[in-house]
């Protein structure tokens, strides 16, 4: 009895062994010279001129379906067909469609396999670890080398839109109105209206009134704090405390510039593109809040029927500045309580927002390229 059951025991565990090391033998195990360095000896225009991704991958030629040879291979194409109205690929060990992401397998004999990942590295194990990793820095090469290349294409653009942008008559009015503005709200109230810029924006106002109620009950004339306007400041960012438009461009186009000798250079590592690349993204960004924060001084002076502006001079009379009006054609602040005459305050007709063809080439210059080329398709 105890040597049938050891025979069968011996049965049940020796295919599941047998199988596992079937599994391991699809490539053979990988050397320290060979493995995993096919994509890294390759130069940059090489990597350029090779398609290493594809969304079509049943269309390749010399695909096969049979299982898989046991010899030398490398990762030569990863796929993705996520949201194809044809489904998932067919992966070759699970023989039906299961994969949206993958990588087809390139082998010594000239054929090719579609393999999901995770069923790659359950099959090959480390050697394809090693391969993947080999592809995978590759194509991350691959894209951000096309990055740099776009930048050293537009740098000569990027940089004079950048400095025509900051010379824009606009951006100094930008500091201009502000600093008229100030004048037309007074030293006393300024400091007030800029909290409320830097805070949530709301404009509140309370005044003292009589309580009625309380003289019918023979208590007497009471006085009582009621609320009587609560608005939001627009064109808040007109008011914020901080540095002023021409300021933060001039930080901006430093850094950019600084950017652009970097990407310029040759033989960066892969790791310094990545970086000044997510920089340059950074910068963009930063382009992009200074549009919106000189958008703020025709929000500010915005009619809409004298809304918002009406609510402002309403506010300031509020607060104890008498004299205040709105006009239009166009919209503006009217001082006539001046002892020195009386004051107008409003941008002027020709005042715009810079920079819309800068923002476009370096929105152009940071998509990654594999996002643009599937736009594209």
């Amino acid at each position: 009895m105890e040597a049938l059951a050891n025979t069968r025991r011996s049965r049940y565990v020796a295919p599941s062994l047998k199988l596992e090391c079937a599994y391991l033998e699809y490539l053979p195990p990988p050397s320290k010279s060979s493995a995993g360095t096919y994509w890294s000896t390759k130069t940059d225009d090489e990597l350029l001129s090779t398609q290493l991704t594809t969304d079509d991958p049943e269309s390749l030629e010399d695909l096969s379906e049979d299982q898989p040879p046991i010899e030398e291979a490398l990762v030569e194409m990863a796929y993705n067909v996520s949201g194809r109205e044809r489904g998932m690929v067919r992966c070759v060990f699970c023989k039906h469609p299961n994969h949206f992401n993958g990588v087809v397998m390139r082998y010594k004999s000239g054929t090719r396999r579609l393999v999901g990942r995770d069923c790659a590295g359950k099959h090959y194990g480390v050697t394809f670890d090693l391969l993947a990793r080999d592809f995978d820095a590759a194509r991350d090469r691959r894209d951000y080398v096309e990055q740099q290349r776009l930048v050293m294409a537009r740098d000569r653009d990027i940089l004079g839109m950048m400095a025509a942008m900051r010379a824009d008559p606009s951006v100094a009015e930008f500091g201009e109105v502000r600093r008229r503005l100030r004048e037309f709200v007074g030293e006393k109230l300024w400091p007030k209206l800029v909290r409320i810029a830097d805070g949530d924006g709301r404009l509140v106002v309370e005044r003292r009134v009589v309580n009625y109620a309380a003289m019918e009950t023979g208590r007497g004339r009471q006085s009582v704090f009621a609320l009587v306007g609560d608005s939001y400041l627009r064109g808040a960012e007109l008011v914020r405390s901080g540095p002023t438009v021409a300021e933060r461009l001039r930080d901006i186009e430093e850094r950019l510039t600084g950017v652009v000798a970097t990407l310029r250079r040759d033989g960066v590592s892969t790791g310094t593109l990545r970086q000044n690349i997510v920089m340059l993204a950074d910068l963009l960004r930063e382009v992009e809040r200074e549009r919106v924060r000189m958008r703020a001084v025709n929000t500010f002076f915005d009619g809409s029927n004298g809304g918002g502006l009406g609510k402002f001079a309403s506010w300031l009379a509020d607060n104890g500045k008498q004299g205040v009006s709105v006009l239009s054609l166009p919209y503006r602040l009217y001082d006539q309580g001046r002892s020195n005459g009386h004051l107008e305050l409003c941008p002027s007709p020709h005042y715009r927002i810079p920079g819309a063809d800068l923002i476009e080439v370096m929105r152009d210059t940071t998509v990654r390229p594999s996002k643009r080329r599937k736009a594209t398709r």
